[in-house]
């Protein structure tokens, strides 16, 4: 039986959920050494796995080794020879300037530490649920989902060849995460509030077609803010250094403090959502002296009053109310409302989320877990939207050159279920004896992935030569696609075979309610059908 998890890489914290057929939900897998558990407001605790990856050099081994999530303490930071790269989501985003930095002898970026970071979860994740038939849902953001996705493609499978690997919006994920009761018509919004960014989303129910096939999703409003948890960590650092005794001109000394104080702040960030007061704690550049800044959830809250932190959410909240109100979908016309993300358990966002909307409808019990969970309960079946995301194509041979082509059966953007076929084909023997034709179908990657302008690139051997070598359009097509049912292959029996080349079996494709590929397939050689709407693969 296949195992599906969802994973949500997130810019402070990245969680691995699996679902359960049993309880129908995705629920945390425990990865012992790099989780941990962390208070969630009035919800559960939650299983979260700090987005941390430190290299430790040891001059004299002349070795690194590597650390991750949890094993990255504020000890394990301050000891000579280790590098620590946090928040790198926002590297691989595009959103921040990402300079190498020196690992041991070796330079390193943020986007390169992201990959080992994610790629490293992802084999503890596999090791965790000990199934060699894996499928993983991964999760990216709106505003930069095309790029994102290439990357998870691309870099972070490339260690993981025995895991299927999908990817869908983090808005989506978190809403099918909170498993809530929607009829036909309901609109619900999402507020994603994380370390990096602040992405809200209204969509609406739509109401199921007149042969039952059940509900889809539309998207009413989305709005975005490069806004998030480390700018909050960043002004929380800067309001406590000002109180701290420096001496002057000592710049170098003076980053030093505040670096040690963003990490404190993160941690006095989430101590105020429960607590009245707390202390940011650092140690001095030089010397053992280590200074306590307390801070007063007035004074924080003053803090992102003051810093126009509220404002920019009650703006983007507005904005993306009003666009939904334009559309016919007011406030009080909003049954739910998800909050995912750290930042949201902060009680000033909460406060400001509640005078928009009725406290009866907002959700809260697990702003860290919920995209995961929803991740992998889309892995498991679950649906948020009534269209197909990607394009899917069927494999055939050209009888000339004998290469691969690609014949699109699917495009981005179709609605389902398709009571018409959504293409209709023949297809005819290779060579005369051929008495199994199979259907190889594809999921074809973003524009982005499949970029063929290049007509080389460089190659390295094993004892550090390079060369030039061409890039041909059958390398460039393999690289763009993704077989979809190589382990389960859908087959044609053409008994008795026909000569090579002349059409055996008619073909009509379709999707149904979901979200499944079929096929009802006509032997045109003895006029009788063989399949009838058989299910042959299971669309994104």
């Amino acid at each position: 039986m296949t195992t599906r998890i969802g994973i949500d890489f997130g810019t402070a914290n990245t969680v691995v959920a699996r679902w359960d057929p049993v309880r129908g939900e995705g629920v945390p897998v425990p990865l012992p050494g790099i989780d941990l558990l962390r208070e969630a407001g009035a919800g559960p605790t939650q299983r979260v796995v700090p987005s941390l990856i430190a290299y430790a050099h040891d001059a004299a081994q002349g070795s690194s080794a590597r650390r991750l999530g949890a094993q990255v303490t504020p000890e394990l930071a301050e000891q000579p020879g280790t590098t620590v790269f946090a928040s790198t989501k926002s590297n691989v985003s595009g959103r921040a300037y990402d300079p190498a930095r020196p690992v041991g002898d070796r330079k390193m970026t943020g986007r390169q530490a992201a990959t080992e970071f994610l790629g490293g979860v992802m084999a503890l994740a596999l090791l965790a649920v000990e199934d060699d038939d894996l499928e993983i849902v991964a999760t990216a953001p709106v505003e930069s989902f095309d790029g994102y996705r290439d990357w998870l493609v691309r870099e972070v499978r490339e260690g993981l060849p025995t895991a299927r690997l999908r990817v869908v919006d983090e808005a989506t994920a978190a809403a099918v995460g909170y498993r809530a009761r929607l009829n036909p018509g309901d609109a619900f919004c999402v507020i994603d509030f994380g370390a990096g960014t602040l992405d809200i989303s209204v969509v609406r129910v739509l109401e199921p077609d007149a042969a039952g096939a059940g509900a889809g999703v539309r998207t009413l409003a989305k709005r975005g803010v490069d806004l998030g948890g480390n700018t909050i960590d960043a002004l929380l650092a800067d309001h406590a250094i000002a109180r701290v005794d420096l001496p002057p001109g000592d710049q170098i000394g003076r980053n030093q403090v505040f670096r040690r104080l963003l990490a404190s702040a993160e941690r006095a960030k989430r101590a105020l959502a429960t607590e009245a007061e707390t202390t940011l704690s650092a140690r001095a550049a030089r010397g053992d002296t280590v200074h306590h800044i307390p801070v007063t959830r007035g004074e924080f809250d003053a803090l992102l009053r003051d810093k126009g932190v509220l404002r920019r959410v009650n703006q983007a909240l507005m904005a993306c109310l009003d666009a939904a109100a334009a559309r016919g979908f007011g406030t009080e016309d909003i049954r739910q409302v998800f909050l995912v993300g750290g930042s949201c358990l902060i009680p000033a966002v909460q406060d400001i989320v509640r005078l928009h909307f009725d406290p009866e409808v907002i959700r809260l019990e697990r702003p860290l877990e919920a995209v995961a969970a929803g991740a992998a309960g889309i892995a498991g079946g679950g649906e948020l939207y009534d269209h197909i995301q990607h394009d899917y194509a069927i494999r055939h041979v050209d009888a000339g050159t004998g290469g691969y082509e690609f014949e699109t059966l699917v495009e981005a953007g179709t609605a389902y279920p398709t009571p018409e076929p959504v293409k209709t084909l023949t297809i005819k023997p290779v060579h005369g004896r051929q008495r199994r034709l199979g259907l190889a179908i594809y999921e074809l990657a973003h524009a982005t992935y499949r970029d063929a302008s290049a007509e080389l690139e460089i190659a390295f051997d094993a004892s550090g030569g390079a060369l030039a070598v061409a890039v041909t359009p059958q390398h460039r097509q393999e690289r763009a696609v993704l077989w979809l049912n190589e382990d389960s292959p859908t087959f044609l029996e053409a008994d008795p075979p026909t000569p090579a080349g002349q059409d055996r079996f008619r073909l009509e494709f379709r999707i149904d309610a979901h979200k499944r590929l079929t096929v009802t397939a006509y032997d045109l050689h003895r006029h009788l059908v063989v399949l009838d709407g058989q299910p042959v693969v299971r669309l994104a």
